[in-house]
């Protein structure tokens, strides 16, 4: 009974709602929600969402159903896409390929040297992406996007910045729905194209190998109210993976670590991660 109250909830959030997810999870599979875990977004005065996949037990578990569905701009968890696309295009020849500072001094340290594809990913480089996005173009840019079923693929007319400050939205939901595809191999996408990406991904694994995290951050300010993300996937040594969602409402600069944390607190109640 609960599932199926679940799974009416979201068909009703999913289409009724502007601005929202026009998909729900496939109905064949089990959709929990866990009210408990909310109280680690309140601990730090803010609201949020997780929504988690597990293809080891085909179950989908979230926390705040209804903000799992409404659809915010991605920020730089585009950058999972935007690799994909620039490797599947060749305009990144592998995940070493270089991208030459241009000198202008920004407002993050880290950003003001030579860039790798990989090192531009760990270190968030916006300038990096913005020129990926450039010599992409607008037209394949698109295609790919439209393709992946990537939120509601608007790029609009901000080339290199709509994933910042432009017409794109996801929600929760569709960014596990998108990651999910990801590890299933079911994008659109050449083998090498999925394998390079994975390698500029890898934020970290488990010193006995159980399992492997890929994962990127993100925060708009240009939006009210600002939002935060951290998605990606725990990828297992038997070849199952999770992937996973967080986005909360970024009320004040001390929150940026918390995306993280939370989203790890949440996995490790979860029974997800150690």
């Amino acid at each position: 009974m609960q599932r199926r109250q679940l799974l009416t909830l979201a068909s009703l959030l999913a289409t009724a709602l502007p601005g929202r997810a026009q998909t729900a999870p496939e109905p064949a599979e089990p959709w929990q929600e866990r009210p408990e875990l909310q109280a680690l977004f309140g601990q730090h005065n803010t609201v949020g969402t997780l929504v988690v996949f597990d293809t080891a037990t085909r179950r989908w578990q979230v926390v705040n159903a209804a903000r799992a569905y409404e659809r915010f701009i991605p920020a730089s968890t585009f950058k999972i896409p935007n690799t994909l696309i620039a490797l599947d295009t060749g305009e990144a020849i592998d995940d070493r390929h270089p991208y030459a500072w241009d000198g202008q001094r920004r407002w993050l340290d880290d950003w003001n040297r030579d860039q790798t594809l990989t090192s531009a990913f760990r270190v968030s480089a916006v300038w990096v992406y913005q020129d990926i996005a450039r010599h992409v173009g607008a037209a394949r840019m698109q295609r790919y996007l439209q393709a992946m079923r990537y939120g509601n693929a608007r790029i609009g007319p901000r080339l290199d910045s709509f994933w910042l400050d432009g017409d794109l939205r996801i929600s929760a939901v569709e960014q596990v729905e998108f990651l999910r595809r990801l590890n299933e191999g079911r994008l659109p996408l050449a083998a090498r194209t999925l394998e390079l990406g994975k390698r500029v991904m890898l934020r970290e694994q488990a010193k006995d190998g159980a399992w492997r995290l890929y994962a990127k951050t993100g925060w708009a300010n240009d939006v009210k109210p600002a939002v935060g993300w951290y998605v990606g996937w725990l990828e297992r040594a038997d070849g199952t993976a999770c992937s996973f969602a967080l986005n909360l409402e970024m009320r004040r600069d001390a929150l940026a670590p918390q995306r993280e944390a939370i989203a790890r607190a949440m996995l490790r109640e979860l029974g997800l991660l150690d």
